[in-house]
């Protein structure tokens, strides 16, 4: 198996942004005009509790409607994105019901529903895989690091937890935006469609046709019997994650690198593989995580 479509252009977008019309920091034409200068292809505003926008093209970046509703725990918050929703979506969702009512309304109402930022929200595992029909988790979130908040931004360990106790979950990277003085256009996905349009991106984002980064590039990856393979950019550094908790072969690490191997230890009951890439600016980029079939 291969992650990607060899020949088919990725396209780079930001899922996850705030304006004025909840709590950002810059109105919607400024906050789409940092990401189009920046040379993004796409964006999703998801302001708290409000569709903002219709699906519309500004210049040749697409901008999809979306919104961020909110749920507390006892113990955690679950903050649910929803992306390319309609309007029904008002009316639909309501914080008395509960997340999964939450994720049910966003897909209702023709969107796909995203777990934001989950270490940030002191999410649980069992939180998180009991949560269905997920599109997605936010395994990077820019705004939850310093300056804006303490430093829960990278979520890739409770996302292995997750996948070792049996739920893969594609995930994105994005920069949930509100200040603007530095907390956008940082992360980002790279999507493989067939063309740049709402239909386009939509499915990709079901198949999975994409992976996070904040900069580094995949070329490919594949499975091919035992054997994990990577292309990628010149990278510092290639990991291979998995539910096995040792490995003497995990990390791959050297100046300008641009590809290594990971052979599954199938005596070892390993059930998948997260690749990461790593540049020399420290900057990642992650693959979604590869099923080992059995």
């Amino acid at each position: 198996m291969r992650l990607f479509e060899p020949g088919k252009r990725f396209y780079k977008g930001n899922l996850h942004m705030h304006t004025t019309n909840s709590d950002g920091k810059l109105p919607l034409d400024e906050a789409a005009q940092r990401y189009q200068d920046a040379g993004y292809d796409f964006i999703c505003i998801t302001d708290h509790w409000k569709r903002t926008v219709d699906a519309h093209t500004r210049g040749r970046m697409l901008v999809l409607p979306g919104i961020e509703i909110d749920y507390f725990l006892p113990t955690q918050v679950i903050h649910l994105v929803g992306i390319n929703v309609d309007e029904s979506i008002l009316t639909r969702a309501d914080r008395k019901w509960g997340p999964q009512r939450g994720i049910n309304a966003i897909r209702d109402a023709g969107g796909l529903a995203v777990l934001a930022h989950p270490l940030w929200s002191l999410n649980t595992t069992e939180t998180i895989n009991s949560l269905r029909d997920l599109t997605a988790v936010e395994i990077y979130n820019t705004t939850s690091a310093p300056p804006w908040n303490g430093d829960r931004a990278d979520a890739t360990g409770l996302l292995d937890m997750a996948c070792a106790n049996g739920v893969l979950h594609n995930t994105l990277a994005v920069d949930d935006a509100h200040h603007y003085n530095g907390d956008e256009c940082v992360s980002f996905i790279m999507l493989q469609a067939d063309e740049l349009s709402v239909e386009g991106v939509m499915s990709a984002l079901k198949t999975g046709a994409f992976y996070a980064s904040q900069g580094p590039q995949f070329t490919q990856v594949t499975l091919e019997g035992d054997t994990v393979r990577v292309a990628c950019s010149p990278v510092s550094r290639i990991l291979f994650h998995s539910n096995r908790p040792y490995a003497s072969d995990r990390c791959a690490q050297g100046k300008g690198i641009t590809g290594a191997d990971y052979t599954i230890r199938r005596d070892w009951n390993e059930r998948f593989v997260r690749v990461i890439i790593e540049d020399a600016q420290g900057r990642r980029a992650w693959a979604n995580p590869i099923p080992i079939p059995y």
